[in-house]
C-alpha cells in the first residue's frame, strides 16, 4: 500500500540513523538507575518484587519525566521530512504521505510505551516475582518508604489505593500511547506550519507541566487547573478523580485525548496539500 511506504521509510532509519541508538541507551541506563535499588532492596530483606513498577512510574514526576524527555528527541524531527521522504512525497502524493506520517507517530508511540514497561520488567528480573497484586514489597515503599541509601524513587500510595495493578497498567499504558501520540501531532503541526523547532519546544513545555503541577501543589487551586491542561498528568491515578473534586475524571482524559487526536489527525491530512515540504534546507 501506498500508505505504508513513508511509514516504512521512517522505521528503517531506526537501524541506520545513531540517534535511535542513543535515545534507546538513554532509557535503558535511566531506568536501570531507577529501578536498581528495588533489586538491591529485595536481596537484603530476602523478598520478590512484583512487576508493576511500569504504572507507578507517571505517580513520580522526577523519574518518569525524565526518561518521557527521550520520547520527545525522537519525535523532534516531525513530520521526519528527508530526501528519500522526497521521492516517496513525490509518488504517492502529500495526504497519503502525511496519513503514513501517521501511522509511523502511532507506532513509534506504541513501541516507546511497549519498550518502557518491558524494560522495568527486564531490570528487575533478578527479584521478579508473578503476582495478581501490588506484593508487599511496592506497597511498602509507597506507604512508609524504605532506607535512602537504595536510592528508590518514592511511590506514590495513592496510585495503589482502590486500582488493581492490572487495570492501573493497562490505563498508564493505553493513555501513555494516545498522549504521546496526541503530542507528536502537535509537533507535527508546530514544525509544518510555525517555524521548525517551535515544536520540540511547544511539546517540552507540555512534557514539563506535571513538574509545575507538583511545584505549585502548595496552592491546590493552581495545581488543579493546571491539571485540565497537563496530558501527561493524566496518567497518574492519584490525580484522577471527579470533576466536582476539582479533578480531571477518566472520562473526560479519554475523552480529550481521542478527540483531539482525531480532530489533529484530520487537520494535518486535510491541509498538508498548502505546505511547502521543501527538504533542501533540512
Amino acid at each position: 500500500m501506498k500508505l505504508l511506504r513513508s511509514c516504512k521509510l521512517n522505521l528503517l532509519q531506526w537501524r541506520i540513523n545513531p540517534k535511535y541508538l542513543a535515545i534507546f541507551l538513554y532509557m535503558a541506563l535511566y531506568l536501570w538507575y531507577v529501578t536498581h535499588g528495588y533489586v538491591d532492596f529485595c536481596r537484603d530483606v530476602d523478598r520478590s518484587i512484583r512487576p508493576w513498577i511500569f504504572p507507578l512510574l507517571p505517580g513520580t514526576p522526577g523519574a518518569f519525566i525524565t526518561v518521557y524527555l527521550g520520547f520527545v528527541l525522537l519525535l523532534s524531527d516531525a513530520p521526519f521530512r528527508s530526501r528519500q521522504q522526497q521521492f516517496v512525497l513525490q509518488r504517492v502524493g502529500k495526504r497519503i504521505w502525511a496519513a503514513g506520517q501517521l501511522l509511523y507517530l502511532f507506532l513509534a508511540c506504541l513501541v516507546f510505551t511497549l519498550l518502557l514497561w518491558v524494560l522495568t520488567w527486564i531490570f528487575l528480573l533478578p527479584r521478579l516475582e508473578w503476582g495478581w497484586d501490588w506484593g508487599p514489597v511496592l506497597t511498602t515503599v509507597a506507604a512508609s518508604g524504605i532506607s535512602p541509601e537504595y536510592g528508590v524513587w518514592g511511590l506514590e500510595y495513592e496510585c495503589m489505593r482502590n486500582v488493581a495493578p492490572l487495570a492501573a497498567t493497562a490505563w498508564v499504558f493505553g493513555m501513555m500511547v494516545g498522549v504521546s501520540f496526541l503530542l507528536g501531532e502537535i509537533m507535527i503541526l508546530c514544525n509544518l506550519w510555525l517555524k521548525k523547532g517551535i515544536g520540540l519546544a511547544v511539546v517540552t513545555s507540555f512534557a514539563l507541566l506535571p513538574f509545575l503541577v507538583v511545584i505549585t501543589a502548595h496552592t491546590p487551586y493552581a495545581a488543579r487547573k493546571l491539571l485540565w491542561i497537563s496530558p501527561l498528568s493524566w496518567l497518574n491515578l492519584s490525580l484522577m478523580g471527579q470533576p466536582n473534586q476539582g479533578l480531571p475524571s477518566y472520562g473526560f482524559a479519554v475523552g480529550v485525548t481521542v478527540g483531539l487526536s482525531v480532530l489533529l489527525g484530520i487537520l494535518i491530512v486535510g491541509t498538508i496539500h498548502r505546505c511547502n515540504l521543501e527538504t533542501e534546507k533540512e
